[in-house]
């Protein structure tokens, strides 16, 4: 109602009110803001050339993380920035609600793309330990597949070929989480001694090929040892071949 009447307005109204004719006459363009209602903070979110949609892929993209959007899921995200009642505003304070713990638990969870849908905006705490544990078995795929390219590049440099075995896998996966090390590091750093040890052991036995088990990341050292002593003692304890 009283944007309505505020479309009316005149100058003699203005200066009637209080303020000088002077002022007033410096003011030729007068404009009534209407508020915003949920449509209005869609398009905004939509078609602004400074959308929070922008900036959230922006800050997403530096995690690794590619974030899109279901309009379904924006129309939600309207409607609660309208309830705020502080215009475009209130666009930010729904994004950061929603958002925070998103940006910072998904940072370096493995995690490569993220969907707000509208799933994610009613439940957005369920959702995240959902993608929390997605991320981590996402993470844990892609550091063994590091640990066997390592493996790889290990035989074609050394002419002596080595396996890890699940249990290996398993605890590489482990210790590269938890010393958030690079899974190429983290074995390099392991075997950096392996390549002189195995071609010791290959000279003495002919022996190419070497299946190494969860205690060889345990006690790289000690297994290697053991391997070298077998191969001069071939009567000792069987190593896994």
């Amino acid at each position: 109602m009283d944007n309505e009447l505020f479309q009316h307005v005149t100058t003699k109204d203005f200066v009637e009110y209080g303020f000088e004719p002077e002022f007033i006459g410096r003011l030729p363009v007068r404009v009534v803001c209407l508020d915003l209602d949920a449509d209005d903070l869609f398009k905004i979110m939509k078609f602004s050339e400074g959308s929070l949609l922008h900036q959230y892929e922006r800050a997403f993209r530096a995690y690794g993380i590619d974030i899109s959007f279901d309009d379904e899921a924006l129309r939600l995200i309207a409607e609660a920035a309208a309830v705020e009642k502080t215009g475009a505003r209130g666009l930010l304070t729904v994004f950061e609600k929603l958002f925070r713990d998103y940006k910072y638990y998904l940072a370096g969870s493995g995690l490569s793309q993220l969907r707000v849908t509208v799933e994610l905006v009613r439940e957005p705490k369920r959702v995240l330990d959902r993608l929390m544990a997605e991320g981590e078995k996402q993470e844990a795929r892609m550091l063994e597949d590091a640990a066997r390219r390592f493996a790889e590049a290990f035989g074609k440099e050394h002419g002596v070929e080595i396996v890890f075995d699940d249990s290996a896998l398993r605890r590489l996966v482990e210790r590269a989480q938890a010393e958030r090390m690079n899974m190429n590091d983290l074995c390099a750093h392991l075997f950096k001694d392996y390549q002189f040890g195995l071609s010791l052991v290959n000279k003495n036995t002919g022996r190419t090929k070497f299946v190494l088990g969860a205690e060889a990341v345990d006690a790289p050292d000690r297994c290697l040892s053991e391997l070298v002593v077998q191969s001069y003692y071939p009567g000792t304890a069987n190593a896994k071949s």
